[in-house]
């Protein structure tokens, strides 16, 4: 269906496990779509720049989500991520200029380069306790982004993983040893003024 530019609506049925690479990328007029119980696996850009999409149902099943999968879904303000995906790949919601909210499952362990690059809309995110690592560019010039706490199973932030964040105020480390911060991570974040690190720590940002 890839680049189907009249399609507004599609329901699939009961039985379908993989939305292949490419599938409904460029259906910019489809606006909502439910995936059925038993969809795996989204693949690569899947749905890139369908501009109209505003929601998606995803599955509890779903455990794997492509690179550039909801690439400019300008219009898609919210999306809860079901409990059995356990990584978000590059640039996944990149673009995604009008995300307000996205609710991270528990399983989840990392976050991919470009994963939420310029949702400037977006005013906070909760990391799930067991992220470890945090791709570069990951959250870059997601200027609303208030504050951010790391989760204490986090050992590294990448290259300009923050930056130009700038409305980011405040940095709460849950980790008694904090993760590994390449010197850019937070490059241009004019705004941030506190950083808290637990008690005990040896050493700060």
């Amino acid at each position: 269906f890839r680049d189907c530019t009249s399609l507004t609506s599609i329901t699939l049925p009961e039985g379908v496990t993989t939305i292949g690479s490419y599938a409904f990328a460029g259906c910019k007029v489809l606006t909502s779509i439910d995936l059925p119980e038993g969809v795996t696996t989204i693949g690569d850009y899947a749905f890139q720049k369908c501009t109209s999409l505003t929601t998606i149902t995803l599955p509890e099943g779903l455990t794997s989500i492509g690179e550039f999968a909801f690439q400019k879904c300008t219009s898609l303000t919210s999306i809860d991520l079901p409990d059995g995906v356990k990584s978000i790949g590059n640039a996944t919601f990149l673009d995604c200029t009008a995300l307000t909210s996205i609710t991270l499952p528990k399983e989840l362990t990392t976050i991919g380069e470009y994963a939420f690059q310029d949702c400037d809309v977006l005013t906070s995110i909760t990391l799930p306790e067991g992220v470890t690592s945090i791709g570069d560019s990951a959250f870059a010039s997601c200027s609303a982004l208030e504050s951010i706490d790391l989760p204490e199973g986090l050992t590294s932030i990448g290259v300009y993983t923050f930056y130009n964040c700038t409305s980011l105020t405040t940095i709460t480390c849950l980790r008694t040893e904090p993760p590994t911060v390449d010197s850019l991570a937070f490059y241009g974040c004019d705004g941030l003024k506190t950083i808290y690190v637990p008690d005990g720590s040896e050493e700060a940002y």
